[in-house]
């Protein structure tokens, strides 16, 4: 065994290169030889790059599935509900579901985890924070599979929000996004102010420059923005915005993260055919693991009908692409019932639907005039073992499983 390492280092490293984060990390226990040499290796940010850009010219990243559980209390009564308890000093549980569904838990790193929530992840680094009476606190990056961890210093905008806070004419609304800007090689985190429904100010966060700054905001007519989460495609922030005239259509607009500044990304001009139901779609963006900017529609007032559009080809409206359309009746049996809770999560890169329901996992498969079949489910654990009366409410999404960090 000992002889492998008689190799040149670059060959050896070329090797490392094409095995799996999980295998990598392994070889760190075999021996304190094999310790010592494979944990420099991994550790080198110049590898974890090169080791990202090899896995992802040949579809080989690892993804998977993260769960964030969050404590919360029942409410007494007849009819009792879950609801956040945001005294409880219960931490949230971060997991990743496996292989065949086996569950692996993280170990939170920083002892400041009481409801910390995920807020989006990009080449395997989580973004994760604190909510708090004045947006966000306890800010940090985290990768799940090496256990890197990196604080962001909180924004200037948060003591504009906690200001606002008791002033309901001027209320503040922040959305945020977290991504990777590609000509820079720079992770960038955007927090979009909003106040009665117009734009104000941009706070970007350079994790290269590891400094905040912020912008005006300009004025994009007729829209009326809200609090909430943007979705990272193509090197911008993305968020439909619908209109204060019920008349006008829905937009996207897209953060770009290289110019940061706003453009408008078109939306499929199918969905308006029919005027009759032109009010009461409800659009938001979602992730598709295979690049693409996608969109999920379904009625306001008849929530069992959904379509599912990608753009193939960025910024061309023509390259719209319906993937899915159904309807709850038409999805499994469990649906039928419980269908105003579900969620779409995300879209695999085969164009698998998953899709969050109660506290279930369903991956739905739904191709083209054929009937969705239920390919696979998950259900998680609801009841907190050792506290009664606690249950949990979970949150779904995608991440990668990289080497990655982000040097200071």
């Amino acid at each position: 065994m000992s002889s492998c390492f008689d190799l040149p280092e670059d060959i050896v490293v070329k090797i490392l290169c094409r095995l799996p984060v999980k295998s990598l990390i392994r070889f760190t226990c075999v021996s304190k030889r094999w310790c010592s040499i494979t944990s420099m290796i991994i550790s080198d940010p110049k590898f974890g790059k090169s080791h990202f850009q090899l896995a992802s010219q040949q579809r080989a990243l690892r993804r998977k599935v993260l769960l964030t559980s969050y404590p919360t209390v029942r409410e007494p009564g007849p009819r009792p509900n879950a609801c956040y308890d945001p005294n409880s000093k219960l931490p949230p549980r971060f997991q990743s579901l496996e292989d065949k569904y086996l569950v692996k838990n993280f170990t939170f790193p920083s002892k400041k985890n009481a409801y910390t929530e995920e807020m989006g992840s990009c080449n395997g680094l989580v973004l994760v924070g604190n909510p708090c009476f004045g947006g966000y606190e306890n800010l940090s990056i985290w990768n799940l599979s090496t256990g890197f961890f990196r604080k962001i210093p909180s924004p200037s905008v948060r003591e504009k929000l906690i200001k606002s806070a008791t002033d309901q004419a001027y209320r503040y609304f922040i959305n945020f996004g977290f991504g990777h800007e590609l000509a820079s090689d720079d992770y960038k985190l955007v927090f979009i102010l909003c106040a009665l429904g117009q734009l104000v100010e941009v706070h970007i966060f350079s994790m290269r420059a590891n400094i905040w700054k912020a912008i005006t905001a300009p004025h994009l007519s007729r829209a009326d923005w809200d609090s909430g989460q943007g979705t990272f495609s193509n090197g911008a922030i993305h968020r439909v915005v619908h209109c204060r005239s019920e008349s006008s259509d829905p937009v996207i607009y897209a953060f770009d993260l290289a110019e940061e500044e706003f453009r408008q990304v078109p939306l499929p001009p199918v969905l308006w055919q029919n005027e009759e139901d032109r009010n009461p779609t409800e659009i938001t963006t979602l992730v598709h693991l295979g690049g693409y900017l996608c969109i999920w529609s379904r009625k306001r007032y008849n929530p069992d009908k959904g379509e599912v559009w990608a753009m193939t080809e960025y910024g061309v409206p023509e390259s719209w692409v319906k993937l899915f359309n159904f309807r709850v009746p038409d999805l499994p049996d469990v649906f039928a019932s419980l269908y105003s809770t579900w969620d779409l999560c995300f879209i695999t890169e085969s164009g698998t639907m998953v899709i969050s329901l109660s506290k279930e996992l369903f991956w739905i498969e739904c191709h083209n005039d054929e009937k969705p079949i239920c390919s696979g489910r998950y259900r998680l654990e609801e009841v907190h073992p050792e506290v009664p009366g606690c249950v949990f409410h979970f949150h779904a999404t995608a991440y990668d499983e990289t080497l990655l960090s982000v040097a200071e």
